[in-house]
């Protein structure tokens, strides 16, 4: 299990069209959202590579200005157990 944070700034005059296209990104939980549009974003994905082009998703959503991860934690199945 991959698990990442990703601080995402959002458009400012769209949060909520937004915030419902990162919810239809597989994995992706959102974790509050500031006044400025910047909101803390936790992705989790079994695969890498899934993972990866699953941050790519989040950069091309329409309304995100940027998109950094900020935190990256891998947990094989066992430890999760």
């Amino acid at each position: 299990m991959n698990i990442c944070g990703i601080m995402v700034h959002l458009h400012p005059e769209s949060f909520e069209e937004v915030k419902q296209r990162l919810l239809q990104i597989p994995g992706v939980e959102i974790h509050g959202i500031s006044e400025e549009g910047r909101t803390v974003v936790t992705l989790e994905e079994e695969d890498e590579e899934r993972m990866a082009e699953s941050m790519f998703a989040i950069q091309r959503v329409e309304g995100v200005l940027s998109a950094s991860m900020i935190y990256h934690h891998r947990e094989e199945d066992e430890e999760l157990a």
